[in-house]
This record gives structure tokens, sequence and C-alpha cells, in this order.
């Protein structure tokens, strides 16, 4: 088993010794049901913000957790965006005044806007009605 962080701990230890709760990962130790948006974001999302790298590619360069971290991170953004847009914008705003103060011209973080069209175009929202929105 891959060790995680600075901790050199496995997921499952991680997880056992009280890291997150097991409620927090619940697909940890089973599988998700078909219907559950994880797998989606997992296979589909990472790849576009991720230079087009698959999952498995980039567990084996970062490691076991990675992909499962970013797709479970990229999930729990989006309900804080929706939850609290106002803090998402300027956590938004923050971070890219960070990178253009940091060597990075704005034409550089153009990939940002691209990559969201691109998840949106990818995993398209159905509203109840079945009409894409």
């Amino acid at each position: 088993m891959r060790r995680l962080g600075n901790e050199s701990q496995g997921i499952e230890e991680f997880l056992d010794d009280g890291g997150a709760p097991s409620n927090d990962h619940p697909h940890v130790r089973g599988f998700l049901p078909g219907d559950h948006p994880h797998p989606q974001l997992y296979h589909r999302v990472t790849p576009i913000w991720h230079g087009g790298d698959s999952p498995e590619d980039l567990e084996d360069r970062f490691g076991e957790a990675y992909t499962c971290g970013f797709s479970t991170g990229f999930e729990r953004g989006i309900a804080m965006a929706v939850a609290r847009p106002e803090w998402a914008v300027g956590w938004y705003r923050k971070v890219r005044e960070y990178y253009e103060k940091n060597n990075h011209a704005p034409e550089d973080l153009q990939d940002w806007e691209h990559r969201a069209d691109e998840t949106a175009r990818t995993i398209p929202v159905k509203q109840t009605s079945g009409d894409t929105m």
C-alpha cells in the first residue's frame, strides 16, 4: 500500500486512527451505488483538471489516495460554492490574485475557464424536468 502525506500512513490506517470519520469517506471500504456522483467526478472531471492524465496515471505519480481526494474535494467544493457562493467567489479571487502576483500572467489562468467549460460540457447537469441546464 502506498503511503499518505507526511504521516506515512496508508489510507486505511489514516481512517482507522481517526484521521477522518468513516461517514466522510463511505466508499473507502465498499462500493458506491451506481447513481452516486463521485465516480463521474473521479473518472471524468479529474482528467480534465489534470491535463488529460487518467486517475490511474495520477495515482502512480502522486499516490493511491490522490485522485479520490481530488474528486472528493471537487464534490465538496461544489457544495460550498452553492451553499456559500460569496465565500467561493471571494476565495477564487484570493487564489487568482496570489497566482497573478507570483509569476503567472492573467492569460495563464484562462486555462481555468477552459477546464470549467469542458467540465460543464462533459457532465451536463439535468434538471428534474429532464432539460439540460
